[in-house]
């Protein structure tokens, strides 16, 4: 799966892009994503997902572990510039300090 942000700030949606076998076989985009809720390793599972169910109801079969055969992964993690990342940090700094001062 590819995914390119709109832009670079928490919530920012973007494109999507899945692969399978070298092959384009979907796209589609994201309006929004879901900022600072995941941890740092959040679907990075090869082979089984080790996360919370997303309905208790499948509690029972997790962690869905694949039965296929995995032969290969890559990732490819694209550099971004140091002007995108001091605007994420100032836009996470000052959304920190707004939602404290709501407490």
């Amino acid at each position: 799966m590819l995914f390119e942000v709109d832009t670079p700030t928490p919530g920012a949606g973007g494109r999507v892009t899945l692969w399978a076998d070298g092959a384009q076989i979907g796209a589609g985009t994201l309006p929004h994503t879901v900022p600072v809720a995941f941890s740092s390793d959040a679907g990075m599972d090869i082979r089984r997902d080790n996360g919370l169910v997303v309905d208790r109801a499948y509690e029972d079969k997790a962690p869905y572990a694949f039965t296929g055969t995995v032969r290969r992964v890559v990732f490819d993690l694209k550099p971004v510039g140091l002007d995108d990342e001091v605007a994420l940090h100032q836009h996470a700094s000052l959304n920190a300090v707004a939602h404290g001062a709501g407490a």
